[in-house]
């Protein structure tokens, strides 16, 4: 079996939807304008139809604006916050990819990833998602593109009437008033916020790890991608003996050896209950050793 690189999240709850990587142009990817993350700081990118990218409408269904970021891999677990608030009744219903260091595709996050969100305070309507990703050493950044589709393009969103969201914020009844269609469309604003996190996605783990995989079809289009969760422990503080902690380190290597990935991710998480840091360490070099 041919051995891919996968860059960041293998470990999904939801579904996933896109073409296949064969259809990305990594030549047309790295010669994009990528904006430099900052920890910490929201970026905004103003997105118009003028903007529209030819490249991607051979994933996307149509030529789409987008939003591009190069996001610093080195800084450990990180937390990506997205966000396409409706801007003069127009919303950007976004889709986004990461890639690893070298444009491979690593995950994919469809626009049923992003979530509605009422206004509340000084947030307006929005669409939002939150992305938890863990990077594996040798990758200096990894890529995120966010775009939309024809699809999304084609549909509409319904939001609360001003009225009605004010009546909830004052703890009255909202009137009887309908609710206001907003247009998807090609203009609109993308807010990404990066963050160092605790995270459950790791980046630079084989394929040939997995046994498990989930096939979606999108059109004529096929992507194969690994599937697991691995939710992160918390752990307790109280004295571990050393014969339990060896107990786990050599459970987690034996596992890793057999190619059982569920049964170290659940060793690695009970350890973490116990207050035990090694276990996880020891599956990270695995898996990082493994897919050089």
């Amino acid at each position: 079996m041919k051995k891919t690189l996968l860059a960041t999240a293998l470990f999904f709850t939801s579904a996933l939807s896109f073409a296949n990587p064969a259809h990305i142009n990594s030549k047309a990817l790295s010669q994009l304008q990528w904006q430099d993350v900052t920890f910490s700081q929201t970026m905004k990118t103003s997105l118009s139809e003028q903007q529209s990218q030819a490249f991607t409408a051979h994933f996307a269904g149509t030529e789409s604006p987008i939003a591009a970021y190069r996001i610093p891999a080195n800084q450990g677990s990180l937390t990506i916050e997205v966000t396409s608030p409706i801007l003069d009744k127009n919303l950007f219903v976004p889709s986004a990819v990461i890639f690893d260091s070298k444009f491979n595709i690593a995950a994919t996050y469809p626009s049923s990833t992003f979530k509605f969100q009422e206004e509340r305070g000084l947030k307006p309507n929005r669409l939002e998602a939150e992305l938890n990703l863990t990077p594996v050493a040798g990758q200096d950044y990894i890529y995120l593109l966010i775009y939309t589709t024809a699809d999304d393009l084609a549909k509409t969103t319904m939001v609360p009437h001003p009225a009605k969201t004010f009546a909830k914020a004052t703890g009255k009844q909202p009137p009887a008033i309908p609710d206001i269609q907003v247009n998807h469309s090609r203009h609109g604003e993308m807010q990404v916020k990066v963050t160092n996190s605790q995270g459950t996605q790791f980046i630079g783990l084989p394929t040939t790890l997995f046994e498990k995989k989930a096939t979606t079809q999108v059109g004529k289009v096929e992507q194969t991608t690994a599937t697991m969760t691995m939710p992160t422990a918390k752990a307790v503080d109280m004295p571990v003996d050393k014969d339990t902690e060896a107990y786990f380190n050599q459970a987690v290597k034996k596992a890793l050896k057999q190619n059982d990935i569920n049964k170290a991710l659940n060793l690695v998480n009970e350890a973490e209950k116990l207050g035990l840091t090694s276990p996880r360490q020891i599956f990270l070099k695995q898996v990082s050793s493994t897919s050089k």
